[in-house]
């Protein structure tokens, strides 16, 4: 059912094996002892590949030290479950939380984001959790109950895990999987060959597909004005994480990472809040705008000239995205507040579609779509071939279909006029580590 991964080279077989066991147990407690309730413990000896464990197993319990994440093996049994986990993503649609971390030894350990934001970190017990770890927890006869408050947790999330199926994996394919960390892994700063970030002010080259993500987001100082919880926000707009506590990841950089997954050639981020007027001077006549909303931006009193601003730009804004996220309960029981706010300042004005997601998977379906549209618009104001009088009428349901056609080639693997959207290439978030 399960498998749990962990750095053998620590020396800590002993209160590992005692952990794997408490946790077993519980589940047992919980499941009945069955071949397919009973969990696997890696091998105390280093091995060259990932243990065969991690090829079929339905979730994996990770125990996070320092020694961890500078360990390969270690590295590349993340790695391959982690491929797994994309690869229902892209088969389904459908995310897994099928990855379980725990701080085991928390000292001197610094999480990458790419770890940070997959799975479930359990963090919340306090002191004796996030200084000595796991670990500690568990040598001290003062934090016993908590200790065992802990197991019961994540046994209670490794049973939820293992009733969601995850296809399989076999040995020559895991090989060709690049790990997210290791000994020898490039920083994420310094590669992204994938996702160039240019210079503001850098000319467009002929033919280039530029999109302009125009972020109307606040700071968490700012924001502390307009509404009671401001854990989403950060010290500037791009760190805003609408999705909070279900993804980690920046709003901005979901946005990003899908328009980038369509084939762009260039995007830029322009945090538009009023301060720079002239913040969309650098939108060419060919780039894609795409406006990204706070419906709480609405109750800061400057927002109306902001919005009246981006309409006098000129730019062409292709559409406003606004993000009402479901799980935040504070935003759910202000939406109809938030969208009648909303609806005083159109996105007609911009001369755009309006579109409203309230989650990171409906933001990238969204972003696809509204490049898919941008794109084709672009290829039917070119000039047609033949006569007038030679070119086929399209109704209205006949064009209605072929737009649908259209964002389903986008969406599908191997199919449309750039890469897939959903595919085995390692997600990062941008920013900041």
């Amino acid at each position: 059912m399960f498998y749990t991964s962990y750095a053998s080279s620590t020396g800590d077989r002993g209160p590992v094996q005692r952990f794997h066991f408490d946790v077993q147990n519980e589940i047992y407690n919980v499941l009945g002892r069955h071949p397919t309730t009973e969990g696997r413990l890696k091998h105390a000896e280093p091995a060259p590949g990932p243990d065969p464990a991690v090829l079929d197993c339905r979730s994996l319990l990770v125990l996070y030290s320092a020694d961890y994440l500078n360990d390969e093996q270690c590295a590349t049994e993340w790695s391959v479950f982690r491929e797994r986990m994309d690869r229902r993503l892209w088969q389904t649609g459908e995310p897994a939380d099928s990855l379980v971390g725990v701080l085991w030894r928390a000292e001197s350990l610094v999480l990458p984001r790419a770890v940070a934001n997959t799975g479930q970190l359990l963090d919340d017990f306090g002191e004796g959790y996030q200084g000595p770890g796991v670990l500690g927890m568990q040598r001290d006869p003062g934090l016993r109950e908590r200790y065992r408050t802990l197991v019961r947790r994540v046994a209670e999330r490794l049973t939820r895990a293992g009733k969601t199926p995850l296809a399989a994996m076999d040995a020559a394919e895991s090989r060709t999987v690049e790990p997210y960390f290791g000994p020898t892994r490039v920083p994420a700063q310094e590669q992204r060959p994938d996702r160039p970030t240019p210079a503001a002010d850098q000319a467009p080259r002929a033919g280039e597909r530029h999109v302009l993500l125009v972020l109307v987001a606040g700071t968490r100082s700012r924001m502390e004005r307009l509404r009671e919880s401001v854990d989403a926000y950060g010290e500037t707009p791009e760190e805003w994480r609408p999705f909070r506590p279900y993804s980690e990841e920046p709003a901005s950089a979901t946005a990003s990472w899908a328009a980038h997954a369509c084939g762009i050639d260039r995007l830029t981020v322009v945090t538009h809040d009023g301060s720079d007027p002239d913040s969309l001077a650098q939108a060419d006549a060919s780039a894609v705008v795409l406006v990204l909303v706070d419906p709480w931006m609405t109750g800061d009193p400057g927002f109306p000239v902001l919005w009246e601003r981006l309409a006098r730009c000129g730019a062409r804004v292709a559409a406003v995205v606004v993000v009402l996220p479901r799980l935040d309960e504070e935003s759910r029981l202000a939406a109809s507040r938030l969208r009648e706010a909303l609806s005083r300042t159109p996105a007609r004005l911009l001369g755009a579609s309006h579109h409203e997601v309230g989650s990171p998977e409906s933001l990238t379906h969204t972003v696809a779509a509204v490049m898919a549209d941008s794109f084709a618009d672009a290829r039917e104001e070119d000039p047609p071939w033949g006569t007038t009088d030679e070119l086929p009428l399209e109704d209205p349901a006949e064009r209605l279909i072929r737009r649908r056609r259209e964002r389903a080639g986008w969406l599908k693997r191997g199919r449309g006029p750039w890469p897939p959207l959903f595919s085995g290439t390692p997600r990062e978030s941008w920013g900041g580590g």
